[in-house]
């Protein structure tokens, strides 16, 4: 059966580096804000990697059009972005997708090109787009490009999705000759053309018109999830927190999230993903006993991690944690 299309907004913002802090504070007042819309499906907030990417990256995904459209018009939205506004360098780029999620594996590097085609030129750029996808499509690392055109009421530039598997092979084909040559034709139809990166950017987000490995299902994830941030919190509890005994809980409690969430992200996922490919996503078909034995796998390297947590706390003064 056909999935149902969906709507998603992909904005990129970018602050202030002082700013940094309250704005992500803000953010996640935001993404509480937003899930409670009706037709709200999920969302995704992407931190600054500089130099690769320099913007806050929010995803934002909706069961349709008019209830992505009734968030967007929110008079809620608007009190928020009018709060936030004084620490934001330069204008946001909103961009909306329609369409259904992919089922492509999560990107390493994704480039979001914003471009202002010429009135009635919509053919030529196609056509045009066509030989750039089969240029591109040739450079090593290339795992596929997916291309919006303009949606009446949300914006009138036509949006590229152009995902590499690593920020070198992504920059290799921008600064290329093959491409330089390519853009050169275009002159004559493209008015305007802006490009911002994300690393590690929108998972499963879009298909972008690869055919490739499929997902592994949600609960295989959230177990390599739990297998990586387990033995990273219970090295922030033993050895991390007492060093910040003199900040007040909060505080103290985020940056240890900020930094589990960065060494989660990379590159503890990345190589427990890598490693548990033959479980998470295998080549041949799956199996009820592949499924079982790498959950039991996973399970029995987490209770073996456990026994060695708890002699660590027995040899090591830890002051009180309440949470983490």
């Amino acid at each position: 059966m056909a999935e149902t299309p969906h709507a998603t907004v992909v904005t990129n913002t970018c602050v202030t580096p002082e700013h940094e802090p309250e704005f992500a504070a803000w953010q996640a007042e935001m993404s509480t804000l937003v899930a409670g819309f009706p037709g709200f499906v999920s969302g995704e907030v992407i931190p600054p990697f500089p130099p690769t990417q320099v913007d806050w990256v929010i995803v934002q995904r909706f069961e349709t059009q008019e209830q992505l459209h009734a968030w967007l018009d929110s008079p809620q939205r608007a009190d928020m972005l009018k709060r936030i506004q004084p620490v934001l360098v330069g204008d946001d780029a909103i961009n909306v997708f329609m369409g259904s999620a992919g089922q492509g594996p999560r990107t390493e590097t994704t480039a979001v090109i914003m471009t202002k085609v010429a009135p009635h030129a919509e053919s030529d750029f196609q056509a045009w787009h066509k030989r750039m996808d089969a240029a591109q499509s040739k450079f090593p690392g290339y795992l596929g490009c997916e291309v919006q055109p303009p949606v009446e009421g949300f914006q009138e530039h036509f949006v590229t999705m152009l995902k590499f598997d690593s920020p070198d092979h992504l920059s290799d084909w921008l600064t290329s000759p093959e491409r330089k040559a390519l853009i050169s034709e275009s002159q004559s139809f493209v008015e305007k053309s802006i490009i911002r990166e994300a690393r590690n950017g929108f998972g499963n987000w879009f298909a972008f018109g690869a055919q490739r490995e499929g997902m592994a299902p949600a609960w295989k994830n959230n177990y390599i999830v739990l297998l990586g941030l387990y033995p990273i919190v219970m090295l922030e509890i033993l050895f991390l927190n007492p060093l910040f005994d003199w900040l007040p809980i909060p505080a103290g409690n985020f940056i240890g999230n900020v930094i589990s969430v960065g060494v989660l992200g990379w590159p503890v996922i990345w190589l427990l993903s890598k490693w548990m490919a033959w479980w998470l996503v295998p080549k041949d078909e799956r199996t009820p006993s592949r499924d079982l034995g790498g959950a039991i796998l996973v399970l029995a390297i987490i209770a073996i991690m456990g026994l060695v947590f708890y002699f660590l706390h027995e040899a090591v003064q830890v002051a009180p944690v309440t949470s983490l």
